[in-house]
């Protein structure tokens, strides 16, 4: 029970630094145009309705990047991006659904919104200290609730454990999907003869299934996230040259945040810009793993 106890409370009850949020919202909305910028504009839009929904996404995601009214913010651009998800199967909005990794920029908003990802780098937090500064008042502290930050990470943790679930058929472990993107995209059905390079595919496939299994379980421990981080950045590196899933491998990388003690954000920040790192607020049940 007391196991249990202690897990609720890392999982519902932990606060910390709302840096690692707000680095997450910064990131994403770049990705998230470039993900449907092509595809979700006026130019696409049918009707006055769909226009209307083409500017209100980006004057929410504008406001969400800037962080001003940050809530009210990432909340309608989760909305939008929620209908266009819901309603992807019809012919007026296909058009709008673009990739399938739009899906997981949308659960990502969703989440968001119950993240305090505008307590700081943000709009908000300057106008909060102008506040604060002309009441005579100490700065608000850049805390929050870490449970949001936790289900981003379970979501990281399922795309990964998922990936791996789709690739346990023959056709993978046998290096034969992998040839078949390499013939799709570099060297056409003139696939080099040999042991050596049926082997090479063969390893390069067993490989990604360890790794993959690795990240989905391994990040969630502080030991295993000292050498499990760098691989998966390399990882994701080579996919984003090799392979046409830009988005999608920047977009992990943007959210190994979630996993990070929030404070060794914070100390890492401080040492980015040359400023000493905020004290550490005493919490019940604060970081975990």
């Amino acid at each position: 029970m007391a196991r249990a106890g202690r897990l609720v409370a890392w999982a519902l009850d932990a606060e910390g630094s709302t840096r690692p949020a707000a680095l997450i919202r910064i990131g994403a909305v770049p990705l998230l145009w470039t993900c449907v910028g092509e595809n979700l504009s006026l130019v696409r839009a049918t009707g006055a309705a769909q226009a209307a929904e083409v500017v209100l996404f980006y004057a929410a995601s504008l406001a969400a990047l800037i962080g001003l009214r940050t809530r009210v913010a990432t909340a309608l651009t989760a909305a939008v991006l929620v209908h266009i998800y819901v309603a992807a199967g019809s012919e007026a909005y296909a058009r709008f659904f673009s990739h399938h990794h739009q899906a997981l920029l949308t659960f990502l908003f969703v989440l968001l919104v119950f993240a305090p990802a505008g307590r700081s780098l943000s709009v908000d937090r300057w106008l909060a200290l102008r506040r604060a500064a002309a009441a005579g008042e100490a700065p608000p502290p850049e805390r929050g609730p870490l449970w949001a930050l936790r289900l981003i990470a379970l979501q990281v943790s399922a795309v990964y454990l998922w990936s791996v679930v789709d690739k346990l058929s023959l056709d993978f472990i046998s290096g034969g999907r992998l040839e078949r993107i390499a013939m799709e995209l570099y060297v056409g059905s003139d696939l080099p003869e040999g042991a050596g390079i049926h082997a090479l595919f063969v390893a390069a496939s067993w490989a990604v299934l360890i790794l993959e299994v690795a990240l989905g379980v391994g990040l969630w421990s502080a030991r295993a996230r000292r050498w499990l981080v760098p691989l998966g950045i390399l990882f994701h590196a080579i996919l984003f040259l090799a392979v046409p899933v830009c988005v999608f491998s920047a977009l992990m990388v943007l959210l190994y945040l979630a996993y990070a003690a929030p404070e060794a954000v914070d100390r890492a920040i401080a040492r980015l810009v040359g400023a000493p790192a905020p004290a550490p607020a005493p919490a019940a049940g604060q970081e975990g793993a």
